[in-house]
C-alpha cells in the first residue's frame, strides 16, 4: 500500500528585522505621541488642585479638559494635509516645538483663562504630532508584517501614556503642585526633536496636492460646533435656542463638506476610502472605544476621588492594574497579529471592554476589589483592539495616501475621546438633575435649600459640595452629623447610579461595534494582505475613472 505525503505548509515569513534607523524611528514618533496622549488624560486628577488654585467652579473649569480634545480634533486633518504636502517629518518637528512651548505656558498660566488657551494650542500642535508620528511610522515599515508589528509597538506607546496619565498625575500633583504636570513634558519634547532631526526619514505625497481651504474649514466648523454643543448641552439645556442652533450648525457644515469633498479635484479627505467596508468599520471601532474608555476613565476618577473620597495618589494607585494591563498587552498585541490574524483580537478585545464595563457596573459601590477588576478587563479590551484595527486601518488604504488615512483615524481619536467625556459626563449630570433634588426631600424637607444643595453637588460634580451652601447664601439651621450623612447618602447613590447608566451607553455603542464586527471583519489570518490588495484594487479603480473624466 503506498504511502499517501501529506504536503507540508509552509510557515508564514517572519517580519523582517528593524534597521537601526527604524528602531529609533519608532522612538522618536513614539515620545511626540507620549507626551500627547499623556496630556489627554494627566490632567484629570489635577483638576481639584486648578480649581481651588484659581477658586473657579466646574463649569469654567471642564474647558481645561475639552479645549485640548477640541483642538486637537479641529485642526487634525490640516494637520494631516500640511504634511502630505510639505513633509511629514518637518511638521511633526513643528507640532513637538509648538507642544512643547505651550506645555510651558500651561504650567507658568496666572488664570484659568490664559491655561484653558494654552491647552488650546496644545492641542493643535498635539493634532500634528498625532497624524505625522502615524504616518512617518506608515512610511519607515512598507512592508505589510512589519507595519503591523511597528504599529502595535506605536499603539502600545500611545496605550502607555493613555494608561498611565492618571497615576502619573497623582504622584505629580500630590508631590510637587498641579504645573508640574505640563512641565514635565519639557525634557521629552526636547529629545523627541533630536532624535528626530538624527534618524527619522522625510516623507510626502509624491502628487501634487493643494490645501483645501473649503473643506477645512467645513470641517472644523462642523467639529467644533458640534463638540461644543455637546459640552455646553447639560449646562444651559439641550432644548435651549443656543444648543440647538449649534447642532444645525454641525450638520449643515457636515453636509456642505461632504457636497464639496465630493466636488473638489484635491479634496481634504478622499471620501472615497469609505467605500472600502474595512476601513470604515476600523474607523467606527477606533471612535467607540476611544469614546469609552476615555469617558469611563473620567466618569470613574469622578467617583474615586469625589464619591469614595481617595486622595489623588490613592487614585492613581488603583488605576495602575489598568495602566500595567494596557501597557503589557499593548507590547504584545501587533506580535499577536502576526499570528492569528486581526480579526480575533478586535473581537476578544471587543468582548473584554463591555465585560469590564460591565464588572463595574454591577460591582459599584459594593466592591473596590471588582472595579479594579473591571479596569484590568477595560485595559485589557482596549490594547487588544486598537493595534490590529490601526494596523489594519492603515495597509488598507495606498501609501502615499498614509498622511491623509492618519488624519482621519486621529480625528476619530480625538472626536472620540471628546465626545466620550462630554457625553458620558452629561449622562451623569443629566441623571443627577433628574433625581437628586427628589432622594434629597428625605433630608431637607425645605425645597429652596433642596435646590441651592443640588445646584451646588451637580455644578461641582461632588457629592461633598453641598458644604458650599450650607454658608452664607441659605444656611441649614442645626446642621448635624445626621443631616450631613443624610445628604452624602443619597447623593452619593444618585452618583452611582448616574456613572452605571454613563457606563451601560459605552456598553450599548461597543455592543453594536462588536455585532458589526462579526458579520464585516475578514475572517481569516491574511486579512491584512487582503487589506492592502484591496487598497490596491481600490487606487486602480480610482486611476481608471481619472482617466475617463
Amino acid at each position: 500500500m503506498a504511502t499517501i505525503v501529506q504536503p507540508t505548509l509552509a510557515a508564514p515569513p517572519a517580519p523582517a528585522p528593524m534597521t537601526t534607523a527604524q528602531r529609533f524611528t519608532l522612538l522618536a514618533t513614539g515620545l511626540g505621541l507620549f507626551m500627547i496622549f499623556l496630556d489627554a488624560l494627566i490632567v484629570n486628577v489635577a483638576l481639584p488642585a486648578i480649581q481651588a488654585d484659581f477658586h473657579v467652579g466646574e463649569a469654567g473649569l471642564q474647558w481645561v479638559v475639552t479645549t485640548y480634545s477640541i483642538g486637537m480634533a479641529v485642526a487634525i486633518m490640516s494637520g494631516a494635509t500640511l504634511a502630505d504636502m510639505h513633509g511629514r517629518r518637518k511638521l511633526y518637528i513643528a507640532g513637538i516645538v509648538l507642544f512643547t512651548a505651550s506645555s510651558i505656558a500651561c504650567g507658568m498660566a496666572a488664570t484659568l483663562d490664559m491655561l484653558n488657551v494654552a491647552r488650546t494650542v496644545q492641542g493643535i500642535a498635539a493634532a500634528t504630532v498625532n497624524v505625522t508620528s502615524l504616518a512617518l511610522v506608515s512610511a519607515a515599515f512598507p512592508e505589510p508584517k512589519q507595519k503591523a508589528r511597528a504599529i502595535g509597538i506605536w499603539t502600545a506607546i500611545a496605550s502607555t501614556a493613555t494608561a498611565i496619565g492618571p497615576t502619573l498625575g497623582g504622584l505629580l500633583v500630590q508631590g510637587s503642585g498641579w504645573r508640574t504636570i505640563f512641565l514635565v513634558n519639557v525634557p521629552v519634547g526636547i529629545v523627541a526633536v533630536i532624535l528626530t532631526l538624527r534618524f527619522v526619514a522625510e516623507s510626502r505625497d509624491a502628487r501634487e496636492r493643494r490645501f483645501d481651504v473649503p473643506g477645512q474649514l467645513l470641517f472644523a466648523l462642523a467639529v467644533g460646533a458640534f463638540a461644543y454643543a455637546v459640552i455646553e448641552g447639560p449646562k444651559v439645556g439641550w432644548l435651549s435656542a443656543e444648543i440647538l442652533v449649534l447642532f444645525a450648525l454641525a450638520a449643515g457644515a457636515l453636509a456642505a463638506f461632504i457636497r464639496c469633498e465630493h466636488r473638489s479635484a484635491d479634496p481634504m479627505m478622499d471620501l472615497a476610502l469609505f467605500r472600502d467596508r474595512t476601513y470604515s468599520l476600523a474607523i467606527a471601532t477606533i471612535f467607540s472605544v476611544l469614546f469609552s474608555i476615555y469617558g469611563m476613565l473620567l466618569v470613574t476618577t469622578q467617583y474615586l476621588q469625589n464619591v469614595r473620597g481617595y486622595s489623588p495618589t490613592d487614585t492613581g494607585l488603583l488605576l495602575l492594574p489598568f495602566s500595567v494591563t494596557m501597557t503589557i498587552v499593548s507590547l504584545k498585541a501587533g506580535h499577536l497579529v502576526g499570528k492569528v490574524g486581526t480579526r480575533p483580537p478586535i473581537l476578544v478585545g471587543l468582548s473584554s471592554l463591555i465585560a469590564g464595563l460591565a464588572i463595574m457596573i454591577v460591582s459599584m459601590p459594593a466592591s473596590m476589589v471588582a472595579v479594579v477588576v473591571g479596569f484590568v478587563f477595560a485595559a485589557l479590551g482596549g490594547a487588544l483592539c486598537l493595534t490590529p484595527i490601526t494596523s489594519l486601518a492603515m495597509t488598507a488604504v495606498p501609501p502615499e495616501r498614509a498622511g491623509m488615512a492618519s488624519g482621519i483615524m486621529s480625528a476619530q481619536r480625538a472626536i472620540g475621546s471628546t465626545v466620550g467625556f462630554a457625553v458620558l459626563g452629561s449622562i451623569l449630570a443629566a441623571w443627577l438633575a433628574t433625581t437628586l433634588d427628589r432622594d434629597l426631600a428625605a433630608a431637607l424637607p425645605d425645597k429652596a435649600q433642596r435646590r441651592d444643595v443640588a445646584m451646588a453637588i451637580i455644578g461641582n460634580a461632588n457629592p461633598r459640595a453641598y458644604a458650599a451652601e450650607i454658608g452664607p447664601r441659605r444656611p441649614i439651621q442645626h446642621e448635624s452629623a445626621a443631616l450631613r450623612d443624610g445628604i452624602l447618602l443619597a447623593a452619593d447613590a444618585d452618583f452611582v447610579q448616574g456613572i452605571r447608566l454613563a457606563l451601560a451607553t459605552a456598553v450599548g455603542l461597543l455592543a453594536i461595534v462588536l455585532a458589526a464586527g462579526i458579520v464585516w471583519f475578514p475572517r481569516h489570518k491574511e486579512a491584512i494582505a487582503d487589506a492592502e490588495h484591496e487598497a490596491v484594487k481600490l487606487e486602480k479603480e480610482e486611476e481608471g475613472g481619472r482617466v475617463e473624466m
